[in-house]
């Protein structure tokens, strides 16, 4: 579930009686329209009350953008690889590795950890 979109869930949390919800929303949608909205839904990791809620209360605030399917596989990859190369470092750190020029890992990290940040920013 998108970070932004948690607040409005009350699953898994005791609500006050003064907030439980009572009312409905009630709509009718073509095939295809059912079809997009629950594209969105899963992209937004979230059940269709939360995204409804969500997209009234404050829309854009709340719905993050989807994060497209390839820059996921690339950040489940870079994540692997910063985990390795912070094994290269504490490797040079102890004396063990000894062949890698000082500082180059912590620039490769650095340079990763910007990447990982730009796949998921606006």
């Amino acid at each position: 579930m998108s970070k932004n979109l948690s607040p409005l869930s009350s699953r898994g949390k005791k609500i006050k009686p003064d907030q439980k919800r009572t009312e409905r929303i009630y709509s009718q949608l073509t095939l295809e329209e059912m079809a997009i909205f629950e594209q969105l839904c899963r992209e937004a990791g979230v059940q269709k009350g939360v995204y409804i809620r969500a997209a009234i209360l404050s829309s854009e605030k709340s719905l993050s953008k989807p994060v497209p399917e390839i820059n996921r596989e690339i950040w489940s990859n870079l994540a692997r690889l910063s985990a390795n190369l912070n094994q290269y470092q504490k490797a040079i750190n102890s004396g063990i590795a000894t062949s890698y020029p000082p500082g180059m890992l912590e620039s490769v990290r650095e340079l990763v950890s910007q990447l990982r940040a730009d796949l998921i920013s606006d």
